[in-house]
């Protein structure tokens, strides 16, 4: 039986047709005689292959399967590239909504659900992305044998899995995977293990697997500081490169996106990535998990993820839990620079390969050469050509002398036109691996009324051109009347809020600072462990009428450290903030600062964090 499909066409009354003309209604009414709604949804799109339309869908659960999809191959930023199996592909089309009502969208296979690739005015509202099987392996610890450093799980009963010639393999409708990533979560609070980093096996040292009986699997070759705790919750993502493969929800190329009440149980990469965009508004967004579902993990990793976008950004009411990575990261890219050419050309390629085929810069682009030591910036050109050879190698003509480079090994170029403006507001992030925001981009930026509660930093304002290749010096950045509760409890040396531009510890002054202004205001910040904020390169930083409230809940990885840490800084600004609740014998430390504004009573030191785990220290 056909699904019922009522159609309403709008009259158009308008002068001008192509410019006025409003958008076709099609409705789709679920029906449980339906196994498969992929036929009819391509089917649909390719009616309007200008887009100008609204799906609207009814209340009820809406089977899609990968057989009759569209399959091309795609370049996914911070996800493996390859041929993906898209089901609503809304590509090179204007005016398209996805309206729901409470809809429950039910994948099956590793297709990617949603892609708007060179579209403008796309909105997608109101429905549930869910897929039939997990993309992560989770098991509840039954027992453990420290003699021979086995552990046994019991498997979730969503997990199909085999075990062949000791080797284990988790999988969905067409896909398998063997074991690769992990992290061990704790039940009862549903996020990560206090100290989760002792539990971390080496993905490179395969288990050793045995089936004790259906559903019951014992692991050996354990390759990590301590067996995972009884009761915990191991999960596993597969094998880092080639499982971070289908994100929910892809946005690419595209202008004025919408993202209002839709929910994502279940991810194969991102819940939502928005690349080389503009103006993207995410309301109401959430990877909670469903109601009722016992699992860990939702989001195999980011829930939002924002690569080379301009314009504006804005989310709002949002809930990010339970997802493999951060809630929110707005970043650029940095190139690597391979060869100098010619007296105004060079060659290019990335850091990360899954940066590999980024749409990098356009033609009238202006770049800018940084120095990848010291992240300064040495010289600004505007690209006259730009040739892509292959997904790893572009050639740059630009309009400039690059006499002035030396070993071209030495430096990394960004795209100075890129660069979106942030505003956050009432949004909660908790039981996730990771960090709650990563915020890397030259546009004004706005985190208000938030609640934060991640394994790692609460906020991180990075720049790195030597690992993972995201750019993005700021130049305005304002956090307050947020609440940040016990982060960092993963046993990594990280900080609430952690300013860190991955600058040698060799290339470090007070000549330029790679962040201006970050103003961290009117927040309550309740943890257990000495440091709040790690600041490096920041020309004005301000803390100012914060709470800070010892809440002893873990023990410390990390006694003795500064509350406030500030090196090679311009002007550090503390001040009317409330230690009441804070530990005794607490200090600031100011290492290599121009100037220091510190409110009356509270000690300071010239006493660096040792530990800090990337920069060198």
């Amino acid at each position: 039986m056909k699904p019922r499909i009522y159609i309403l066409l709008i009259i158009l009354v308008c002068a001008i047709f192509s410019s006025c003309s409003h958008p076709e209604v099609v409705e789709i009414v679920c029906d449980d005689s339906v196994s498969d709604y992929t036929p009819l949804v391509r089917d649909i799109l390719s009616d309007h292959p200008e887009g100008n339309v609204i799906l609207r869908f009814s209340n009820g659960v809406f089977p899609f399967y990968p057989e009759c999809a569209e399959r091309r191959y795609m370049r996914i930023s911070n996800h493996d590239n390859g041929v993906k199996a898209v089901i609503f592909d809304l590509s090179e089309m204007d005016n398209v909504s996805i309206e729901g009502d409470s809809s429950s969208f039910l994948f099956h296979g590793a297709v990617i659900p949603i892609v708007a690739e060179d579209c403008e005015n796309v909105s997608v509202s109101g429905i549930s992305v869910d897929y039939d099987a997990p993309f992560t392996f989770e098991g509840t610890v039954v027992s453990t044998d420290q003699a021979n450093r086995t552990f046994t799980v019991k498997v979730h009963k969503d997990n199909p899995y085999k075990v062949l010639d000791n080797q284990f393999y988790f999988s969905g409708y067409d896909w398998t995977s063997i074991l690769g990533e992990n992290i061990v979560f704790n039940p009862d609070t549903k996020s990560p293990y206090y100290n989760a980093v002792a539990y971390q096996h080496w993905p490179e040292k395969q288990f050793f697997a045995e089936e004790v009986e259906p559903g019951v699997v014992r692991f050996g070759n354990v390759h990590a500081k301590e067996l995972p705790p009884v009761g915990s919750v191991w999960v596993d993502k597969g094998v880092h490169g080639g499982n971070d493969y289908c994100p929910a929800i892809l946005f690419s190329d595209s202008k004025n996106i919408s993202l209002e009440n839709v929910r994502v149980y279940r991810s194969g990469g991102m819940a939502m990535i928005c690349q080389y965009c503009e103006n993207i508004s995410v309301e109401g967004f959430s990877t909670a998990q469903l109601e009722g579902r016992d699992r860990m993990v939702t989001s195999w990793a980011d829930a939002t993820h924002f690569v080379d976008c301009k314009g504006h950004i804005q989310i709002s009411g949002c809930r990010f839990e339970s997802m493999l990575d951060d809630a929110v990261n707005v970043h650029g890219t940095y190139m690597k620079v391979d060869s100098l050419l010619s007296g105004n050309s060079f060659s290019a390629s990335f850091g990360h390969r899954q940066q590999q085929g980024n749409r990098f810069a356009d033609p009238g682009d202006v770049i800018r050469f940084i120095d990848r030591k010291s992240m300064m910036p040495v010289l600004s050109a505007k690209i006259s050509n730009l040739e892509r050879i292959n997904d790893n190698c572009y050639i740059f003509e630009t309009d400039s002398d690059l006499g002035v480079l030396s070993k071209s090994s030495e430096y990394a170029v960004e795209n100075t036109n890129r660069g979106a403006s942030v505003s956050i507001s009432n949004c909660l992030v908790r039981y996730n691996r990771a960090r709650s925001l990563l915020l890397s981009t030259p546009g004004k930026v706005l985190v208000e009324d938030c609640e934060f509660a991640s394994m790692m930093a609460g906020i991180v304002i990075c720049g790195d051109a030597n690992f993972w290749f995201e750019s993005g010096s700021t130049s305005d950045i304002t956090i307050r009347n947020n609440h940040f509760v016990n982060l960092a409890t993963g046993g990594n040396a990280q900080a609430v809020l952690q300013i860190d531009p991955m600058i040698a510890g060799a290339a470090r002054s007070n000549e330029r600072y790679f962040h201006r202004n970050v103003y961290f205001t009117d927040n309550v910040v309740e943890t257990f462990d000495s440091q709040i904020v790690y600041a490096l390169s920041v020309e004005n930083l301000v803390i100012r009428n914060n709470k800070f409230i010892d809440t002893k809940a873990y023990p410390r990885f990390f006694d003795g450290l500064a509350v406030v840490d500030a090196s090679y800084c311009g002007k550090l600004t503390v001040e009317g903030n409330d230690f009441s609740k804070w530990s005794s014998g607490s200090y600031i430390s100011v290492h290599h600062c121009e100037t220091a504004v510190i409110e009356d009573g509270v000690s300071v030191k010239d006493n660096p964090n040792p530990y800090f785990y990337e920069n060198g220290n």
